[in-house]
């Protein structure tokens, strides 16, 4: 018997004489199909009264009245019955013995009055879809926290999908359906295989993309690919997380670490090398090596004088070749760079309390790469160390310089000519060769201190050492030996052109007679010579008194004259043997 047949059979009792589980026990009977419902099953009418009910799960009336109780449920009954339409309805009873959630569906019986009303347990169906949204969430918001942006390719390599935000200043839609190769850095290339057409998993593949603003931008691929049922090849799916500034922190830290190894190398070379000129020829190799350059040379200034090469290494052009990038150096503190012999220049200027006392110059043969700016900001660290080494080095000389000459004249003092001497006068013991050895005494010169004064003095004596600077050979030494007493020593001259020497010494020190105290005693010298004797055997000490002894002489003979010291005794003997064999 249909429902609603049944339920006018009911309301034509008056709907007393009979309850509506029994008026509708054939629905809901023990065997029946809504009996055996596996959720609450119920029959309710326009106000939402149960009118029977399959006992829904044990709760009985009871629970069927709590789940339509809700006044969304009354309704959704409402408007299922106005429409004749079938309804769903999702309604949560706490302490209902369905477990909270069910599913409502509501099905009008075709009288307008009534309902059957099927619930279905979703409480597991809401938890597992709230644990998917939470889940899909959950990776959502690692996936953008850990990356810059995810993206994924077709089966055509291009890029199907890029996070809504976009990627390196580009907005998503202007990635999207591009292949990735459009965005490679050309310069560094694409790794193999690449992440965007991987065929198995890859983790931290290092690419370079472009930036929007064309800037290079270095980034960490990970993926994984994406493959059909059968094993086809779908596409790529994967993140991808800017290290540019990682990348840039690195590479400044190592060569960080370079300089300081190349500082570290150069100082300890620098510091193990006796001779000062040396730590400069160390400094040049250590340099050019460091920096992969061609060759190197370093250039130094004297007091008073242009910079001129100290040390090199390697191949180079010719000094003079860099004489123009040099000339630049002064007009800046920066490294200046040029072509040069085909190659690369590169040179800097070397300070010490901001002045330039020397230059550093690096050459790249034809075909080297570009001077970077890491290769220049190295080379300013090195110019600060030359800059050092050159004041030490310059500050070395003087103080050998001073040890070495008279302070006032500039001429060998006393202990240099001596040491000067014993080595020359061995040298002659041992050979053929000849020298003179001329003693130089000032006449009437205590007259001029006393009478004009020491300053005047000084002056006379400066003037007698620049006559006898310039009356003597590179090879020859002039000394002053203390006081007003002078000494030179002719490198292979014999008697002859010792006395020659000597006259021209007394015409040119005429001009000294203008320094004298009074007209009566001008101021003359005297001068005493003593040829070295080859063979005589004779000591440097024995030669020194020769000239001594032949200087006073000719200060006892008149002054302003020189005298010839007698030869040494084994010398007049072998002479006087010699005159005698000759027939």
């Amino acid at each position: 018997m249909k429902i609603p047949r049944l339920l006018r059979r009911w309301r034509r009792g008056g709907g007393k004489s009979a309850s509506p589980k029994a008026a509708l026990g054939v629905l809901f009977d023990s065997g029946n199909v809504l009996s055996r419902f596996p959720g609450p099953a119920m029959v309710v009418d326009g106000e939402g009264r149960v009118l029977a009910s399959n006992g829904c799960g044990g709760g009985g009336e009871a629970e069927a009245s709590r789940l339509v109780a809700p006044p969304a449920v009354a309704k959704a009954i409402a408007r299922s019955l106005a429409d004749n339409a079938a309804r769903v309805e999702v309604v949560v009873v706490p302490e209902a013995v369905s477990g909270g959630r069910v599913e409502l569906t509501i099905l009008p019986m075709g009288d307008g009055t009534s309902a059957l009303v099927l619930g279905r347990n979703v409480v597991l169906e809401h938890n597992l879809r709230a644990a998917l949204v939470e889940s899909r969430q959950r990776y959502k918001d690692l996936v953008e926290i850990s990356s810059d942006f995810a993206w994924e390719t077709d089966a055509g390599g291009v890029f199907a999908f890029v996070s809504p935000q976009g990627a390196l200043g580009y907005r998503a839609e202007e990635l999207v359906g591009r292949p990735p190769s459009d965005f490679f850095v050309e310069e560094w290339g694409a790794p193999m295989p690449m992440p965007f057409t991987a065929t198995d998993p890859m983790a931290d593949v290092e690419l370079w993309f472009r930036r929007a603003d064309g800037a290079p931008a270095c980034l960490l691929a990970s993926c994984v690919p994406l493959l059909g049922d059968d094993g086809e090849w779908l596409g790529a799916r994967g993140v991808c997380r800017d290290v540019t500034e990682a990348r840039e922190r690195d590479s400044a830290l190592a060569r960080a670490r370079n300089r300081e190894r190349l500082l570290a190398y150069m100082v300890r070379t620098m510091r193990d090398e006796v001779d000062p000129l040396d730590m400069l020829g160390a400094a040049a190799a250590a340099t050019a090596r460091a920096i992969a350059a061609s060759g190197c040379r370093i250039y130094r200034r004297d007091i008073g004088s242009a910079i001129a090469p100290a040390a090199e290494f390697g191949d180079l052009p010719d000094a003079e070749a860099t004489e123009a990038l040099l000339h630049r150096l002064s007009r800046t503190q920066l490294p200046v760079t040029a072509e040069i012999d085909g190659g690369q220049g590169l040179a800097i200027a070397t300070r010490y309390h901001h002045a330039v006392n020397g230059a550093i110059f690096l050459w790249r043969k034809a075909g080297g790469d570009p001077w970077s700016d890491n290769v220049r900001g190295l080379l300013l660290e090195v110019a600060d160390q030359l800059g050092i080494a050159n004041e030490q080095i310059a500050n070395h000389e003087k103080l050998r310089k001073l040890s070495r000459t008279d302070g006032l004249t500039g001429l060998l003092n006393r202990r240099t000519f001596f040491n000067e001497l014993r080595r020359r006068h061995e040298t002659i013991s041992v050979t053929d060769h000849s020298a003179v050895l001329i003693y130089c005494d000032l006449d009437n010169f205590k007259l001029v201190n006393d009478l004009h004064g020491h300053q005047r003095g000084d002056a006379a004596l400066i003037r007698l050492s620049e006559i006898l600077l310039g009356k003597v050979r590179s090879g020859d030494l002039v000394a002053r030996l203390g006081g007003d007493e002078f000494a030179c020593w002719l490198e292979g001259a014999d008697l002859p052109a010792g006395q020659e020497r000597a006259r021209e010494l007394l015409e040119a020190c005429r001009d000294l007679e203008d320094f004298s105290g009074d007209p009566s005693r001008p101021l003359t010298v005297s001068l005493g010579i003593a040829v070295v004797a080859p063979g005589s055997g004779e000591s440097l000490e024995d030669l020194m008194a020769r000239a001594d002894q032949a200087m006073y002489m000719a200060k006892h003979g008149g002054k302003g004259r020189f005298d010839i010291a007698a030869p040494p005794p084994a010398a007049a003997e072998a002479e006087e043997e010699r005159r005698v064999a000759v027939p």
